[in-house]
């Protein structure tokens, strides 16, 4: 008998460590977008970001405005910059990662142009641009 009540509580145990939490803590989510939009801001060529997110479907989307025209290295590089700062306050990327796909553009403010956009889907680390 003591051995089943022992085994039972070990189950249980178990059953309940292993047990995580599989979502990412929306307001943990929105801070970082907003930390990150604030830092992005304050780059040389940005003019403006900004960014929405829903936990319902796992879309996060943001546009990063600039004033002319980019190289793709330079676009390549605020995207980066962009995902590094969302990514800094979050305390799980890995599920972070399986669980948001990522859209984004770089508008043009001069001409109101959409001059790159893309996305990283849930799941994948490659980001999928349209140049």
């Amino acid at each position: 008998m003591r051995y089943l009540t022992a085994l039972i509580i070990l189950v249980t145990l178990i059953t309940t460590g292993c047990n995580k939490k599989d979502e990412i803590d929306f307001n943990q989510l929105v801070d970082s977008l907003g930390k990150a939009e604030k830092t992005m801001n304050s780059k040389e060529l940005v003019t403006t970001t900004a960014s929405s997110s829903n936990s319902t479907d796992g879309i996060i989307n943001f546009r990063i405005m600039v004033e002319d025209r980019l190289t793709n290295e330079q676009a390549k590089g605020l995207v980066f910059d962009f995902y590094n700062e969302i990514e800094k306050g979050i305390s799980d990327i890995n599920l972070f990662r399986q669980s948001y796909q990522i859209n984004f553009d770089i508008k043009s403010e001069k001409d109101g142009e959409i001059i790159y956009k893309g996305q990283r889907n849930k799941g994948e680390e490659q980001i999928w641009w349209q140049f």
